[in-house]
């Protein structure tokens, strides 16, 4: 009777190590096929060679026990738990890798833009300029050497980058987009006082009248192109406010050379008025103190000389009358 239970307890025994053998064999294919599958997928790609080289490296499946263990299922129910562990290590690692790959694409792209906002800005606004420098380059340096200890840490630290440079190239791209559209406001500003000059031009001016429109004709153009596609275009928006300054000076006295003085004084003060204001409404009697005051000139004579500047073409006022 004693026999046939050692008999059964042996054949269940080596049952179970038939069963662990078994298992370790599909975790240790499992494990090869990820690692080739990952060196496959991944050690071709500069950004992630050493990271992969190195998970790979420290992800080798444990050595088996040795022969004369075979028979203890105690050692080969360790191994079989460290394949195990393997398997779910090297899985995880892959989604991992995956991931990391996809952001590093996104940060590539992202960094790309900033290079050109650093650029554009450079003039315009430095310090956003300097944080897009520092920005890049930190994300460069990821981008060519990811952490290699370990993939969730590398995907941590290019994660955090890819926000960072996304935020910046979003403050970037408005302080640009802000800065374009009151350009076009400054170029809509001058064509109108431009159309004012015209109507007093004495033939000497004509010439020099158009040279400004066409001018201002095709800074517009570039500047509605660049407000649709900064990056292509990459408008140096400094540039073009000197430019416009310049021809704003040169417009500027063309006008008030068929101004007298006090004609002249008292339509700056209105062009004044008239930004402050944008599309408020405003008392003619406020209006009318408001200049008097800051003209010196009688109230009587601001009404006229506004009565002379509307008939001449060089301010526009909209009356509305409530009784």
């Amino acid at each position: 009777m004693t026999e046939v239970v050692v008999e059964a307890r042996e054949k269940a025994d080596l049952s179970k190590l038939e069963m662990l053998i078994k298992r370790a064999n599909e975790l240790k294919t499992n494990i090869e096929a990820l690692a080739r599958a990952i060196e496959s997928k991944y050690s071709a790609d500069p950004r992630l060679e050493s990271v992969v080289k190195n998970l790979l490296k420290t992800m080798q499946p444990p050595e088996p026990p040795s022969d004369q263990l075979l028979s203890v299922s105690n050692s080969l129910e360790k191994y079989v738990s460290a394949l195990e562990f393997g398997v779910k290590t090297l899985t995880t690692y892959a989604v991992t890798l995956d991931e990391l790959y996809e952001d590093l694409e996104k940060l590539e792209r992202e960094v790309a833009e900033l290079v050109v906002w650093e650029e554009l800005l450079r003039n315009l606004a430095p310090h956003l300029a300097s944080e897009a420098s520092r920005l890049a380059s930190r994300a460069q340096r990821l981008l060519s050497q990811p952490p290699l200890d370990e993939p969730k840490r590398a995907l941590d630290e290019v994660e955090t980058s890819l926000k960072e440079v996304r935020s910046h190239n979003r403050v970037c791209r408005t302080v640009y987009t802000n800065r374009l559209n009151e350009l076009l406001s400054t170029v809509s500003q001058l064509a109108k006082t431009l159309k004012r000059a015209s109507k007093v031009q004495t033939p000497t001016d004509a010439g020099r009248l158009f040279a400004h429109d066409e001018a201002l004709r095709k800074l517009e153009e570039k500047l509605e192109e660049a407000s649709q596609r900064p990056l292509e275009v990459k408008l140096d928006l400094v540039a073009v406010k000197r430019e416009l300054e310049s021809i704003e000076r040169e417009i500027s006295e063309l006008a008030e050379s068929a101004l007298s003085a006090e004609e002249s004084s008292l339509a700056r003060e209105l062009e004044r008025v008239a930004r402050t204001l944008d599309t408020r409404a405003v008392s003619f009697m406020s209006l009318v103190e408001s200049l008097s005051r800051r003209s010196g000139l009688p109230l009587e004579k601001v009404c006229y000389l506004i009565y002379l500047l509307e008939k001449r073409g060089f301010v526009a006022l909209e009356v509305r009358v409530k009784v």
